[in-house]
């Protein structure tokens, strides 16, 4: 799916209305062709949100519905839209998310111009995840494939080839599903980097 030529539809958390507005003529002067539904409160948020929008907008520091909070409700029920935080109130857990994929980016409202680079590329990602999921559901299930077996290296993880050549999994599935790999933490691994303050947060 192209957003270049489509009405993208955009749900907004944000309580301040001139801050909203900064950021409508922004994505205006990129020549976006969009329609914001700007919200203050949980309830509106959920309501607008169970409409699909194509993409979620929110500051950090709403006073009745925060930001990670909300993309803790986002992830729940549309996991799949790409959500970006608009705010100049960066916070660790914020970039934690950004880490380990909860958050597809943040952009600060000092650096507006930044945002239509970040939503177009917010908008194909997901796009590509879309596609993504649709070539999974033509691969064969496990007990179509019979006997056959992938040979892994139990320590490294690395994939031989029936060239006998042992290649990284990123290398082998992009050659054989033209699947590109993210690299980011999960919750388990977020830890190990950032200590006990990167656990999940709720």
């Amino acid at each position: 799916m192209c957003f270049v030529n489509k009405e993208i539809r955009i749900l907004y958390l944000e309580d301040v209305a001139m801050d909203a507005d900064r950021v409508s003529r922004e994505l205006q002067k990129s020549g976006l062709d969009f329609r914001c539904e700007r919200v203050e409160t949980r309830e509106a948020f959920v309501r607008e949100l169970e409409q699909s929008p194509d993409l979620i907008l929110s500051d950090h520091g709403v006073p009745s519905f925060d930001g990670l909070t909300a993309l803790g409700v986002a992830r729940k029920i549309r996991p799949d839209i790409p959500f970006i935080f608009v705010t100049n109130a960066l916070s660790r857990e914020m970039e934690i998310e950004k880490l380990t994929g909860g958050v597809t980016d943040y952009v600060r409202k000092a650096q507006l111009h930044y945002l239509p680079v970040a939503v177009l590329h917010a908008l194909r990602e997901a796009d590509e995840r879309r596609d993504l999921k649709h070539r999974f559901k033509g691969i064969p299930d496990k007990r179509s494939l019979g006997s056959h077996l992938l040979p892994i290296c139990s320590h490294c993880k690395k994939i031989r080839t029936r060239q006998n050549q042992w290649i990284a999994p990123e290398v082998f599935f992009h050659s054989l599903l033209h699947i590109d790999f993210t690299h980011g933490l999960c919750p388990d691994c977020t830890p190990k980097f950032f200590g006990e303050a990167g656990g999940e947060s709720t």
